[in-house]
């Protein structure tokens, strides 16, 4: 009788710290993944960010978006600059010039297992 109830014990923390193990595991995995998809938009923003900011030179052509001798534009949830990825993972990628002196750019992640996209704006004055 002793025995039984050893094992079952056993048997009750071992289910126990397993449970504690998986839910540890499948956290890390749902952090990892929202990192990377913030991380993916935070590059591609600051390197658009860059070029816009040293150039006196930015308009729309077609789906690109073209910075001086740079073109942005989105391939299959890729950020391509020129025929170079620059951003995996990018679900929307807008982009507007409302007047000839401002650029508004808008960049989001697919969704992560939360179904939450992680989305950065900005607006750009152009210096002549």
């Amino acid at each position: 009788m002793e025995l039984i109830i050893y094992a079952s014990l056993i048997l009750v923390v071992l289910s126990l710290g397993y449970s504690i193990y998986r839910f540890g595991i499948q956290s890390y995995i749902n952090n990892v993944s929202s990192i990377e998809n913030q991380s993916n938009v935070r590059i591609a923003i600051e390197h658009i960010t860059y070029h816009i900011r040293r150039s006196n030179s930015v308009y729309i052509k077609e789906n690109s978006l073209i910075v001086g001798d740079e073109s942005y534009s989105l391939s299959d949830n890729v950020l391509m600059n020129k025929n170079n990825q620059l951003a995996t993972g990018i679900c929307e990628f807008v982009f507007d010039k409302p007047s000839p002196s401002l650029v508004y750019v808008r960049i989001s992640s697919i969704p992560d297992n939360k179904q939450q996209k992680f989305t950065l704006e900005a607006y750009f004055h152009i210096m002549n």
